[in-house]
């Protein structure tokens, strides 16, 4: 049996993404049960337990040897504070969806740049994609824009798309590939 594959700390100009731990469910629940979070995202929590069953479930898919979905952790370093999450889900052979939420009080401070710059070279790097790839609902800007500085470029517009929990919206959605990942000027 083949070990599971854990991300070792990865550290930015201000953060530090790691694997989840189970103490971060409560500062998760800081930010993914807020209104003005979960109006970007499919995936809403209804309670601080809905939350903890996430954080659970997380740390049960550390351990599997068949591992297609890591979902990190992001810590301010300047504190040690919990202050947003990323996702890299393996879709098919060397490709992945990646993702990112930051809490809203820190909305616009270039964390959630930094998360998702993370994710790509985790991907790329240390997971071997040949392709990664991101959605934004459209009336999420910001989220748009992040998926441009970090250097994907946008694939589609696809309109009405059921994104789960019965919701349907509109999605931009946005690409990378190794090669220009590993070609871009730093």
């Amino acid at each position: 049996m083949r070990a599971a594959l854990q991300i070792t700390r990865l550290e930015t100009q201000a953060l530090m993404l790691r694997e989840i731990r189970a103490r971060d469910a409560r500062a998760f629940s800081a930010y993914m049960l807020r209104k003005d979070f979960q109006r970007h995202v499919a995936v809403r929590y209804g309670s601080a337990a809905d939350v903890q069953g996430f954080v659970a479930r997380s740390l049960r898919r550390q351990m599997s040897p068949n591992r297609t979905l890591y979902h990190l952790a992001a810590e301010l370093k300047a504190t040690g504070h919990v202050i947003g999450d990323g996702f890299i889900q393996l879709n098919r052979p060397q490709s992945a969806e990646i993702g990112w939420g930051l809490h809203p009080d820190l909305w616009g401070r270039g964390f959630a740049t930094e998360i998702g710059r993370a994710l790509v070279a985790i991907g790329f790097e240390r997971l071997g994609c040949s392709r990664m790839w991101a959605k934004a609902f459209a009336e999420n800007e910001a989220s748009v824009r992040i998926m441009e500085k970090i250097g994907m470029r946008r694939e589609r517009f696809a309109q009405d798309q059921y994104v789960g929990n019965g919701l349907r919206t509109d999605l931009y959605i946005y690409a990378m590939t190794a090669d220009e990942y590993f070609d871009a000027a730093y």
